[in-house]
C-alpha cells in the first residue's frame, strides 16, 4: 500500500482523492504546527487576538516578511509556508468563528493555492464562505501601510468580526 491508496476494513482498496489528502486532520494540524513553530507561537489564545496585540504585530511583520505580494505567496518555493499558514488561518476561524473546511469548485491552478482542490471556509452565521485564495489575496491586496496595522491585523480584526457574528447567531453557543 503507498500513499495513494487506503484499505478499507473489507480489503478493498480505495484511491484517496485529492480533496481527502488536503483536508487530512493530521496533515492540517502537521501544517499549522509548522506556521506556529516558524512564528514562535506556542498556543492558540483564548479568544482572538486583540488589536494591537505584541503577538499580532510580530505575526505583522512575519506574514509580511513570508507573503510581501501574490507573486510571492503563489511561487512554487513558498507553496509549503503557503500552504501552513492557510491551515494556520483557517484553524484560527475553525476555532474562534465556528468555521469549517469545504471542497470549492476548481477555477485553475491562478485561482487556487492547490493542484485539483480550492478549499472554502463556510461560517455557519453566514451563507458566503471564503476560498483559501480569497483570504489570501484579500489579506495581501487589500493591505494598506497607511492604515497603521499590518497584513496579520486585517485578518485578526476579520476574525474577531466574524467570531462575534458567530456568537450572535446563536451558532456559538
Amino acid at each position: 500500500m503507498d500513499d495513494e491508496q487506503l484499505t478499507m476494513d473489507l480489503g478493498v482498496l480505495v484511491e484517496q482523492t485529492a480533496w481527502g489528502k488536503w483536508i487530512d486532520p493530521d496533515r492540517r494540524k502537521a501544517q499549522v504546527q509548522k506556521f506556529m513553530d516558524h512564528a514562535g507561537i506556542s498556543r492558540f489564545p483564548s479568544e482572538p487576538w486583540p488589536e494591537g496585540s505584541a503577538e499580532v504585530k510580530r505575526l505583522d511583520s512575519i506574514v509580511a516578511e513570508l507573503f510581501p505580494n501574490m507573486a510571492t505567496a503563489m511561487a512554487p518555493e513558498n507553496a509549503d509556508m503557503a500552504d501552513a499558514f492557510i491551515c494556520f488561518l483557517g484553524e484560527c476561524f475553525i476555532r474562534f468563528a465556528g468555521a469549517h473546511w469545504e471542497d470549492y469548485e476548481w477555477f485553475g491552478r491562478e485561482n487556487s493555492f492547490y493542484d485539483h482542490v480550492n478549499p472554502v471556509l463556510e461560517y455557519r452565521f453566514d451563507a458566503d464562505g471564503d476560498t483559501a485564495y480569497g483570504l489570501m489575496k484579500l489579506m495581501i491586496d487589500d493591505y494598506d501601510p497607511d492604515d497603521g496595522g499590518g497584513m496579520f491585523s486585517g485578518m485578526a480584526d476579520m476574525l474577531r468580526e466574524f467570531a462575534d457574528e458567530y456568537a450572535s447567531s446563536g451558532e456559538g453557543v
